[in-house]
């Protein structure tokens, strides 16, 4: 008997991203969250903007000259000019209105390779991590790409606290705009 449900959770709204050497962490924060996030260190501009172009992904970036060539070849990016993460991380997401972000298991990506995590039983792994890690687990996801395992250890919670204020700063970020605009618009 066949299912019609999609064999790995899906979002309605998910943007694909190419993020370029300098925002590593941005790139493993993403993929996390369940972004499809393609992450290039020592790959010339050139590639960086045909790949974008060709898989359509929103190509991030700090490098204000690769951000010139984004604008001038009609990629869509964003050029992230704070040093702050969770600043950069909350602009994307209201750039692109993504409402809400929240760490789920069944969505997110294996933070090195990018690859789809699968739902494993302790006895799956057992042999693959130490038995205090087994023992005192119960979800384990292993990459399909990489093979790498994680488990929902006590930086899960870490992970749900950070999707929060992701989305509270998100939001802010939003109510400013929106003031600018309606500031602007007053004053022509």
């Amino acid at each position: 008997m066949r299912s019609a449900e999609p064999k790995y959770k899906v979002r309605a709204y998910s943007p694909s991203f190419l993020v370029d050497a300098m925002l590593g962490n941005i790139a493993r924060k993403l993929r996390i969250f369940g972004y499809d996030t393609l992450y290039l260190k020592d790959t010339s501009d050139t590639s960086v903007l045909g790949i974008a172009s060709r898989e359509k992904r929103i190509l991030l970036t700090r490098d204000k000259e690769l951000f010139r060539r984004v604008i001038k070849e009609g990629i869509d990016g964003v050029l992230l000019e704070e040093y702050d993460e969770v600043e950069n991380i909350a602009y994307i997401l209201s750039k692109y209105g993504i409402p809400r972000l929240s760490f789920d298991t069944g969505v997110a990506r294996c933070s090195r390779c990018n690859g789809i995590l699968t739902f494993k039983k302790a006895i799956d792994v057992a042999g693959c991590l130490p038995m205090s890690i087994v023992k005192n687990n119960h979800n384990f996801f292993q990459c399909i790409n990489c093979d790498r395992i994680y488990w929902e250890g006590k930086h899960v919670s870490c992970l749900r606290l950070l999707a929060e204020e992701l989305t509270i700063e998100s939001k802010n970020l939003k109510r400013i705009l929106m003031i600018q605009i309606l500031h602007s618009s007053t004053k022509g």
